[in-house]
Protein backbone atom coordinates (compact mmCIF):
# COMPACT_ATOMS: atom_id res chain seq x y z
CA UNK A 1 0.00 0.00 0.00
CA UNK A 2 2.95 2.43 0.41
CA UNK A 3 6.26 3.01 -1.92
CA UNK A 4 9.84 4.24 -0.76
CA UNK A 5 11.64 6.85 -2.55
CA UNK A 6 14.58 4.22 -2.33
CA UNK A 7 15.11 4.24 -6.19
CA UNK A 8 15.51 8.38 -5.83
CA UNK A 9 18.50 9.59 -6.94
CA UNK A 10 20.15 12.41 -4.79
CA UNK A 11 23.10 14.76 -5.40
CA UNK A 12 26.17 14.25 -4.21
CA UNK A 13 27.86 17.36 -2.35
CA UNK A 14 30.17 18.41 0.70
CA UNK A 15 28.40 17.91 3.93
CA UNK A 16 26.67 20.86 5.78
CA UNK A 17 26.10 21.12 9.45
CA UNK A 18 22.22 20.56 10.54
CA UNK A 19 20.46 24.06 10.54
CA UNK A 20 22.95 26.13 8.48
CA UNK A 21 21.69 26.77 4.87
CA UNK A 22 23.49 25.56 1.72
CA UNK A 23 25.32 27.69 0.27
CA UNK A 24 23.97 29.32 -2.98
CA UNK A 25 20.06 28.71 -1.82
CA UNK A 26 17.87 31.08 0.10
CA UNK A 27 17.07 30.10 3.75
CA UNK A 28 13.18 30.76 3.63
CA UNK A 29 11.52 29.06 6.26
CA UNK A 30 9.84 26.16 4.60
CA UNK A 31 11.17 26.49 1.25
CA UNK A 32 14.30 24.28 1.99
CA UNK A 33 14.80 21.01 0.40
CA UNK A 34 13.97 19.08 3.94
CA UNK A 35 10.17 20.58 3.45
CA UNK A 36 10.20 19.48 -0.27
CA UNK A 37 11.80 16.39 0.99
CA UNK A 38 9.10 16.06 3.49
CA UNK A 39 6.33 16.55 0.88
CA UNK A 40 7.37 13.94 -1.39
CA UNK A 41 7.91 11.78 1.31
CA UNK A 42 4.39 12.49 2.19
CA UNK A 43 3.23 12.02 -1.21
CA UNK A 44 5.10 8.59 -1.54
CA UNK A 45 3.67 7.48 1.50
CA UNK A 46 -0.22 8.08 0.56
CA UNK A 47 0.49 7.25 -3.08
CA UNK A 48 -0.12 3.38 -2.73
CA UNK A 49 -3.59 4.53 -0.95
CA UNK A 50 -4.28 6.74 -3.75
CA UNK A 51 -3.99 4.77 -6.49
CA UNK A 52 -5.53 1.44 -5.06
CA UNK A 53 -8.28 3.98 -4.67
CA UNK A 54 -8.49 5.27 -8.18
CA UNK A 55 -8.31 1.49 -9.64
CA UNK A 56 -11.22 1.07 -7.41
CA UNK A 57 -13.29 4.02 -8.46
CA UNK A 58 -12.64 3.50 -12.12
CA UNK A 59 -14.45 -0.24 -11.23
CA UNK A 60 -17.15 1.81 -9.80
CA UNK A 61 -17.16 4.52 -12.06
CA UNK A 62 -17.56 1.57 -15.08
CA UNK A 63 -20.17 -0.33 -12.41
CA UNK A 64 -22.21 2.87 -12.46
CA UNK A 65 -22.64 3.54 -15.89
CA UNK A 66 -23.64 -0.24 -16.24
CA UNK A 67 -25.66 0.39 -13.03
CA UNK A 68 -27.53 3.12 -14.77
CA UNK A 69 -28.08 0.66 -17.93
CA UNK A 70 -29.48 -2.66 -16.01
CA UNK A 71 -31.60 -0.18 -13.51
CA UNK A 72 -32.81 2.07 -16.87
CA UNK A 73 -34.17 -1.07 -19.09
CA UNK A 74 -35.28 -2.70 -15.99
CA UNK A 75 -37.35 -0.44 -14.25
CA UNK A 76 -38.59 0.85 -17.77
CA UNK A 77 -39.77 -3.25 -18.61
CA UNK A 78 -41.36 -4.79 -15.55
CA UNK A 79 -44.11 -2.45 -14.73
CA UNK A 80 -44.23 -0.86 -11.04
CA UNK A 81 -45.65 -3.58 -9.21
CA UNK A 82 -43.63 -6.63 -11.02
CA UNK A 83 -40.49 -4.42 -9.69
CA UNK A 84 -41.95 -4.23 -6.19
CA UNK A 85 -42.16 -8.24 -6.51
CA UNK A 86 -38.44 -8.41 -7.56
CA UNK A 87 -36.99 -6.07 -5.40
CA UNK A 88 -38.55 -7.97 -2.20
CA UNK A 89 -37.53 -11.25 -3.43
CA UNK A 90 -34.46 -10.56 -4.14
CA UNK A 91 -33.84 -8.63 -0.64
CA UNK A 92 -35.33 -11.48 1.12
CA UNK A 93 -32.42 -13.56 -0.71
CA UNK A 94 -29.85 -11.49 0.66
CA UNK A 95 -30.86 -11.89 4.23
CA UNK A 96 -31.05 -15.38 4.06
CA UNK A 97 -27.85 -15.57 2.13
CA UNK A 98 -26.14 -14.09 5.03
CA UNK A 99 -25.79 -17.70 6.11
CA UNK A 100 -23.44 -18.83 3.18
CA UNK A 101 -20.15 -20.50 4.37
CA UNK A 102 -21.31 -19.62 8.07
CA UNK A 103 -19.67 -16.54 8.42
CA UNK A 104 -16.09 -18.18 7.10
CA UNK A 105 -15.93 -14.64 4.52
CA UNK A 106 -14.64 -12.62 7.59
CA UNK A 107 -12.23 -14.84 8.08
CA UNK A 108 -10.84 -15.53 4.41
CA UNK A 109 -10.85 -11.70 4.17
CA UNK A 110 -8.85 -11.54 7.60
CA UNK A 111 -5.89 -14.31 5.92
CA UNK A 112 -5.75 -12.46 2.91
CA UNK A 113 -4.54 -9.32 4.49
CA UNK A 114 -2.31 -9.96 6.64
CA UNK A 115 -2.02 -14.20 6.97
CA UNK A 116 -1.85 -15.01 2.98
CA UNK A 117 -0.10 -18.58 3.40
CA UNK A 118 -2.93 -19.69 5.39
CA UNK A 119 -5.26 -18.21 3.08
CA UNK A 120 -6.20 -22.01 1.39
CA UNK A 121 -7.31 -23.61 4.45
CA UNK A 122 -9.54 -20.43 5.11
CA UNK A 123 -11.15 -21.08 1.82
CA UNK A 124 -11.71 -24.66 2.16
CA UNK A 125 -13.58 -24.19 5.28
CA UNK A 126 -15.89 -21.25 3.67
CA UNK A 127 -16.42 -23.72 0.37
CA UNK A 128 -17.56 -27.19 2.80
CA UNK A 129 -19.48 -24.84 5.36
CA UNK A 130 -20.99 -23.41 1.77
CA UNK A 131 -21.99 -26.53 1.18
CA UNK A 132 -23.90 -27.21 4.59
CA UNK A 133 -25.66 -24.12 4.35
CA UNK A 134 -26.55 -24.17 1.41
CA UNK A 135 -30.14 -26.70 2.20
CA UNK A 136 -30.56 -24.57 5.66
CA UNK A 137 -30.64 -21.87 3.19
CA UNK A 138 -33.36 -23.20 0.98
CA UNK A 139 -35.31 -24.12 3.65
CA UNK A 140 -35.90 -20.69 5.11
CA UNK A 141 -36.28 -19.66 1.52
CA UNK A 142 -39.27 -21.99 1.02
CA UNK A 143 -40.97 -21.10 4.36
CA UNK A 144 -40.64 -17.50 3.54
CA UNK A 145 -41.94 -18.42 0.06
CA UNK A 146 -45.44 -20.00 1.93
CA UNK A 147 -45.71 -17.19 4.42
CA UNK A 148 -45.64 -14.17 2.04
CA UNK A 149 -44.41 -14.59 -1.44
CA UNK A 150 -47.11 -16.98 -2.57
CA UNK A 151 -49.59 -15.19 -3.99
CA UNK A 152 -47.33 -12.72 -5.94
CA UNK A 153 -45.07 -14.71 -8.01
CA UNK A 154 -45.13 -18.56 -8.83
CA UNK A 155 -41.96 -20.81 -7.40
CA UNK A 156 -39.64 -21.33 -10.06
CA UNK A 157 -39.40 -17.78 -10.88
CA UNK A 158 -38.56 -17.31 -6.85
CA UNK A 159 -35.98 -19.97 -6.40
CA UNK A 160 -34.13 -18.49 -9.55
CA UNK A 161 -34.05 -15.33 -7.75
CA UNK A 162 -32.89 -16.99 -4.57
CA UNK A 163 -30.50 -19.09 -5.92
CA UNK A 164 -28.63 -15.50 -7.50
CA UNK A 165 -28.70 -14.10 -3.86
CA UNK A 166 -27.60 -17.31 -1.46
CA UNK A 167 -24.73 -18.75 -3.76
CA UNK A 168 -23.97 -17.01 -6.95
CA UNK A 169 -24.01 -13.39 -5.85
CA UNK A 170 -22.42 -15.07 -2.86
CA UNK A 171 -19.24 -16.03 -4.52
CA UNK A 172 -19.08 -12.91 -6.40
CA UNK A 173 -18.74 -11.15 -3.11
CA UNK A 174 -16.14 -13.01 -1.69
CA UNK A 175 -13.72 -12.88 -4.69
CA UNK A 176 -14.12 -9.15 -4.33
CA UNK A 177 -12.97 -9.21 -0.59
CA UNK A 178 -10.45 -11.84 -1.53
CA UNK A 179 -8.60 -9.83 -4.20
CA UNK A 180 -9.17 -6.91 -1.54
CA UNK A 181 -7.66 -7.75 1.00
CA UNK A 182 -4.52 -8.89 -1.09
CA UNK A 183 -4.41 -5.91 -2.07
CA UNK A 184 -5.00 -6.82 -5.93
CA UNK A 185 -7.29 -3.45 -6.29
CA UNK A 186 -7.34 -3.51 -9.99
CA UNK A 187 -8.88 -7.39 -9.66
CA UNK A 188 -11.49 -5.94 -7.13
CA UNK A 189 -12.05 -3.18 -9.57
CA UNK A 190 -13.05 -5.40 -11.81
CA UNK A 191 -14.81 -7.81 -9.57
CA UNK A 192 -17.20 -5.14 -8.81
CA UNK A 193 -17.45 -3.96 -12.80
CA UNK A 194 -18.78 -7.61 -14.77
CA UNK A 195 -21.12 -8.82 -12.45
CA UNK A 196 -23.07 -5.68 -13.36
CA UNK A 197 -21.84 -5.74 -16.73
CA UNK A 198 -23.60 -9.61 -17.27
CA UNK A 199 -26.54 -8.21 -15.50
CA UNK A 200 -27.10 -5.68 -17.75
CA UNK A 201 -27.01 -7.79 -20.40
CA UNK A 202 -29.67 -10.00 -19.31
CA UNK A 203 -31.67 -6.62 -19.01
CA UNK A 204 -30.89 -5.95 -22.31
CA UNK A 205 -31.60 -9.40 -23.77
CA UNK A 206 -35.16 -9.55 -21.63
CA UNK A 207 -36.42 -5.80 -22.87
CA UNK A 208 -34.92 -7.49 -26.55
CA UNK A 209 -37.53 -10.44 -26.13
CA UNK A 210 -40.14 -7.93 -25.19
CA UNK A 211 -40.16 -8.31 -21.74
CA UNK A 212 -42.85 -9.88 -19.41
CA UNK A 213 -43.22 -10.22 -15.82
CA UNK A 214 -41.02 -10.84 -12.81
CA UNK A 215 -41.41 -14.68 -13.11
CA UNK A 216 -40.30 -14.42 -16.86
CA UNK A 217 -37.28 -11.82 -15.96
CA UNK A 218 -36.02 -14.24 -13.04
CA UNK A 219 -34.87 -16.57 -15.46
CA UNK A 220 -32.59 -14.29 -17.50
CA UNK A 221 -31.34 -12.82 -13.70
CA UNK A 222 -30.43 -16.35 -13.31
CA UNK A 223 -28.40 -17.51 -16.57
CA UNK A 224 -26.56 -13.89 -16.45
CA UNK A 225 -25.34 -14.25 -12.79
CA UNK A 226 -24.30 -17.70 -13.84
CA UNK A 227 -22.54 -16.45 -16.84
CA UNK A 228 -20.61 -14.52 -14.70
CA UNK A 229 -19.92 -16.06 -11.63
CA UNK A 230 -18.14 -19.38 -14.11
CA UNK A 231 -15.83 -16.22 -15.80
CA UNK A 232 -15.19 -14.74 -12.86
CA UNK A 233 -13.63 -17.64 -10.83
CA UNK A 234 -11.72 -19.10 -13.87
CA UNK A 235 -9.85 -15.29 -14.12
CA UNK A 236 -9.85 -14.12 -10.97
CA UNK A 237 -10.06 -16.92 -8.23
CA UNK A 238 -6.72 -16.96 -6.15
CA UNK A 239 -4.40 -19.54 -7.38
CA UNK A 240 -3.94 -21.48 -3.91
CA UNK A 241 -3.72 -25.37 -2.54
CA UNK A 242 -7.05 -25.64 -0.74
CA UNK A 243 -6.72 -28.10 1.93
CA UNK A 244 -9.81 -28.56 4.67
CA UNK A 245 -9.00 -28.85 8.45
CA UNK A 246 -11.50 -29.61 11.04
CA UNK A 247 -9.43 -27.84 13.52
CA UNK A 248 -9.31 -24.75 12.07
CA UNK A 249 -13.67 -25.02 11.20
CA UNK A 250 -14.05 -25.49 14.99
CA UNK A 251 -12.06 -22.63 15.79
CA UNK A 252 -13.65 -20.12 13.70
CA UNK A 253 -16.55 -21.36 13.31
CA UNK A 254 -17.56 -19.32 16.68
CA UNK A 255 -16.31 -15.95 15.34
CA UNK A 256 -18.09 -16.61 11.95
CA UNK A 257 -21.53 -17.06 13.27
CA UNK A 258 -21.00 -13.78 14.93
CA UNK A 259 -19.86 -12.50 11.44
CA UNK A 260 -23.26 -13.93 9.57
CA UNK A 261 -25.77 -12.92 12.89
CA UNK A 262 -23.87 -8.82 12.49
CA UNK A 263 -24.04 -9.36 8.79
CA UNK A 264 -27.76 -10.58 8.67
CA UNK A 265 -28.54 -7.38 11.00
CA UNK A 266 -26.31 -4.70 8.86
CA UNK A 267 -28.08 -5.83 6.02
CA UNK A 268 -31.63 -5.79 7.16
CA UNK A 269 -31.03 -2.21 7.99
CA UNK A 270 -31.27 -1.30 4.46
CA UNK A 271 -33.53 -4.74 3.40
CA UNK A 272 -36.23 -5.11 6.03
CA UNK A 273 -38.77 -1.98 4.85
CA UNK A 274 -39.29 -3.57 1.70
CA UNK A 275 -40.25 -6.15 3.07
CA UNK A 276 -42.35 -4.78 5.48
CA UNK A 277 -43.73 -2.17 2.61
CA UNK A 278 -44.56 -4.81 -0.05
CA UNK A 279 -46.42 -6.94 3.01
CA UNK A 280 -48.57 -3.36 4.31
CA UNK A 281 -48.44 -0.90 0.99
CA UNK A 282 -48.64 -3.53 -1.60
CA UNK A 283 -46.51 -4.60 -5.26
CA UNK A 284 -46.75 -1.02 -6.92
CA UNK A 285 -45.77 1.13 -3.79
CA UNK A 286 -42.62 -1.57 -2.99
CA UNK A 287 -42.03 -0.79 -6.54
CA UNK A 288 -41.88 3.43 -6.32
CA UNK A 289 -39.98 2.28 -3.02
CA UNK A 290 -37.23 -0.15 -4.76
CA UNK A 291 -36.87 2.62 -7.88
CA UNK A 292 -35.95 5.30 -4.67
CA UNK A 293 -33.95 3.04 -2.92
CA UNK A 294 -32.19 1.67 -5.97
CA UNK A 295 -31.18 5.55 -6.87
CA UNK A 296 -30.12 6.54 -3.34
CA UNK A 297 -27.72 3.45 -3.84
CA UNK A 298 -25.78 5.43 -6.64
CA UNK A 299 -24.78 7.64 -4.29
CA UNK A 300 -22.59 4.99 -2.53
CA UNK A 301 -20.61 4.78 -5.81
CA UNK A 302 -17.81 6.59 -4.91
CA UNK A 303 -18.00 5.60 -1.35
CA UNK A 304 -17.48 1.42 -1.12
CA UNK A 305 -13.89 1.37 -2.42
CA UNK A 306 -13.07 3.95 0.34
CA UNK A 307 -14.39 1.50 2.91
CA UNK A 308 -12.91 -1.62 1.11
CA UNK A 309 -9.44 -0.05 1.56
CA UNK A 310 -10.46 1.27 4.90
CA UNK A 311 -11.15 -1.90 6.39
CA UNK A 312 -8.01 -3.30 4.82
CA UNK A 313 -6.44 -0.69 7.09
CA UNK A 314 -7.98 -1.54 9.99
CA UNK A 315 -7.87 -4.82 9.92
CA UNK A 316 -3.98 -4.40 9.06
CA UNK A 317 -3.58 -1.78 12.60
CA UNK A 318 -5.12 -4.88 14.31
CA UNK A 319 -6.11 -2.64 17.31
CA UNK A 320 -8.37 0.76 17.77
CA UNK A 321 -6.14 3.69 18.13
CA UNK A 322 -7.04 7.66 18.95
CA UNK A 323 -5.66 8.77 15.69
CA UNK A 324 -7.63 5.99 13.77
CA UNK A 325 -11.28 7.46 15.58
CA UNK A 326 -10.15 10.91 14.76
CA UNK A 327 -9.54 9.75 11.37
CA UNK A 328 -12.93 7.88 11.05
CA UNK A 329 -15.19 11.18 12.14
CA UNK A 330 -13.56 13.31 9.62
CA UNK A 331 -14.27 10.36 7.16
CA UNK A 332 -18.23 10.85 7.99
CA UNK A 333 -18.21 14.48 7.39
CA UNK A 334 -17.01 13.64 3.58
CA UNK A 335 -19.05 10.82 3.45
CA UNK A 336 -22.52 12.68 4.47
CA UNK A 337 -21.72 15.62 1.93
CA UNK A 338 -21.33 13.09 -0.72
CA UNK A 339 -24.12 11.59 -0.14
CA UNK A 340 -26.72 14.27 0.33
CA UNK A 341 -24.55 16.46 -2.22
CA UNK A 342 -25.61 13.20 -4.61
CA UNK A 343 -29.31 12.83 -3.92
CA UNK A 344 -29.79 16.52 -4.63
CA UNK A 345 -28.13 16.22 -7.75
CA UNK A 346 -30.60 13.68 -8.63
CA UNK A 347 -33.63 15.30 -7.43
CA UNK A 348 -32.74 18.54 -9.20
CA UNK A 349 -32.09 15.85 -12.83
CA UNK A 350 -35.61 14.90 -12.27
CA UNK A 351 -37.02 17.51 -11.65
CA UNK A 352 -35.55 19.08 -14.95
CA UNK A 353 -36.08 16.36 -17.04
CA UNK A 354 -38.62 13.82 -15.21
CA UNK A 355 -38.61 11.56 -17.78
CA UNK A 356 -34.97 10.93 -18.63
CA UNK A 357 -34.92 7.37 -16.96
CA UNK A 358 -38.46 6.51 -18.23
CA UNK A 359 -41.39 7.13 -16.94
CA UNK A 360 -41.49 4.12 -14.34
CA UNK A 361 -38.40 5.74 -12.19
CA UNK A 362 -40.03 9.06 -12.73
CA UNK A 363 -42.80 8.02 -10.86
CA UNK A 364 -39.98 7.63 -8.12
CA UNK A 365 -39.48 11.47 -7.82
CA UNK A 366 -41.83 12.85 -5.04
CA UNK A 367 -40.14 9.45 -2.73
CA UNK A 368 -36.95 11.16 -3.10
CA UNK A 369 -37.99 14.63 -2.27
CA UNK A 370 -39.62 12.38 0.97
CA UNK A 371 -36.29 10.84 1.86
CA UNK A 372 -33.44 13.76 2.60
CA UNK A 373 -32.03 12.33 5.09
CA UNK A 374 -31.86 8.55 4.16
CA UNK A 375 -28.68 8.11 1.39
CA UNK A 376 -26.39 9.63 4.62
CA UNK A 377 -27.37 7.46 7.07
CA UNK A 378 -27.70 4.30 4.93
CA UNK A 379 -24.14 5.15 4.04
CA UNK A 380 -22.80 6.44 7.53
CA UNK A 381 -24.29 2.94 9.03
CA UNK A 382 -22.45 1.27 6.13
CA UNK A 383 -19.14 2.98 7.82
CA UNK A 384 -19.75 2.52 11.09
CA UNK A 385 -20.16 -1.18 9.91
CA UNK A 386 -17.18 -1.25 8.20
CA UNK A 387 -15.70 0.11 11.37
CA UNK A 388 -16.63 -3.05 13.60
CA UNK A 389 -15.71 -5.26 11.62
CA UNK A 390 -12.03 -3.82 10.74
CA UNK A 391 -11.51 -3.85 14.57
CA UNK A 392 -13.09 -7.37 14.89
CA UNK A 393 -16.64 -5.92 17.29
CA UNK A 394 -18.94 -8.67 15.55
CA UNK A 395 -20.46 -8.86 18.87
CA UNK A 396 -20.95 -5.09 19.02
CA UNK A 397 -21.61 -4.89 15.74
CA UNK A 398 -24.20 -7.49 15.98
CA UNK A 399 -25.99 -5.77 19.32
CA UNK A 400 -26.02 -2.48 18.10
CA UNK A 401 -26.78 -3.24 14.37
CA UNK A 402 -30.16 -5.60 16.01
CA UNK A 403 -31.57 -2.64 17.87
CA UNK A 404 -31.31 -0.31 15.39
CA UNK A 405 -33.01 -2.71 12.51
CA UNK A 406 -35.81 -3.22 14.97
CA UNK A 407 -36.24 0.79 15.56
CA UNK A 408 -36.48 1.05 11.39
CA UNK A 409 -38.83 -2.13 11.30
CA UNK A 410 -41.31 -0.42 14.05
CA UNK A 411 -40.62 2.72 12.31
CA UNK A 412 -41.81 1.91 8.64
CA UNK A 413 -44.59 -0.23 9.77
CA UNK A 414 -46.08 2.86 12.16
CA UNK A 415 -45.87 5.02 9.21
CA UNK A 416 -47.73 2.92 6.73
CA UNK A 417 -50.28 2.04 9.11
CA UNK A 418 -50.82 5.60 10.60
CA UNK A 419 -50.01 7.47 7.15
CA UNK A 420 -50.77 5.69 4.18
CA UNK A 421 -50.17 8.65 1.90
CA UNK A 422 -46.46 8.61 0.86
CA UNK A 423 -46.11 11.96 0.82
CA UNK A 424 -46.97 12.45 5.05
CA UNK A 425 -43.71 9.84 5.69
CA UNK A 426 -41.30 13.32 5.15
CA UNK A 427 -41.26 14.08 8.69
CA UNK A 428 -41.16 10.52 10.30
CA UNK A 429 -38.96 8.90 7.99
CA UNK A 430 -36.29 11.56 8.51
CA UNK A 431 -36.41 12.00 12.11
CA UNK A 432 -36.40 8.02 12.69
CA UNK A 433 -33.29 7.97 10.13
CA UNK A 434 -31.50 10.75 11.95
CA UNK A 435 -32.37 8.75 15.48
CA UNK A 436 -30.81 5.53 14.36
CA UNK A 437 -27.65 7.50 13.31
CA UNK A 438 -27.41 9.15 16.58
CA UNK A 439 -28.20 5.86 18.53
CA UNK A 440 -25.20 4.10 16.10
CA UNK A 441 -22.87 7.16 16.53
CA UNK A 442 -23.02 6.87 20.17
CA UNK A 443 -22.50 3.03 20.37
CA UNK A 444 -19.95 2.71 18.02
CA UNK A 445 -17.54 5.60 19.00
CA UNK A 446 -18.53 5.37 22.46
CA UNK A 447 -17.20 1.52 23.26
CA UNK A 448 -14.36 1.80 20.42
CA UNK A 449 -13.11 4.84 22.24
CA UNK A 450 -12.94 3.16 25.55
CA UNK A 451 -11.09 0.26 23.58
CA UNK A 452 -8.34 3.17 22.24
CA UNK A 453 -4.71 2.78 22.48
Amino acid sequence: MTATLSHNPTLAGPAVPPGRPIPGQNPIPGQGPGSGRRALSRFATHRGAVLGYFQLLAGSGGRLVLQVLYFFLLANTLSLADMGVFATVSAAGVLIGCLAGFGFQSAVMRAAARRRSSLGGYLAAYYACSALALPIMLALAGLLYLVLFREVIALPGYLAIIVVEIALWREIELLVQVNSGLGRFGAASTLVSLPVGFRAAAAVAFWAMGGGDAERWSLYYLVGNLVAVVVLVVVFHPRVRMRLRPKLVRGKLRDGLYYTLSHFLFLSQGEIDKIIILSLAGERMAGIYAITIRLIDLTAVPLRPMYMMYSRKLIQAGRVTKALLRESMRIEVVIAGISTGGLLALIALLSIWPNILGTNVSAAYGMLTVVLVVPAVRNLLEFHSELLFGFGNLGLRAAITGTLVLIKALSVAALITLFPAPESWTLGLNAASALIYGLSFLAVYGLLTRNAA
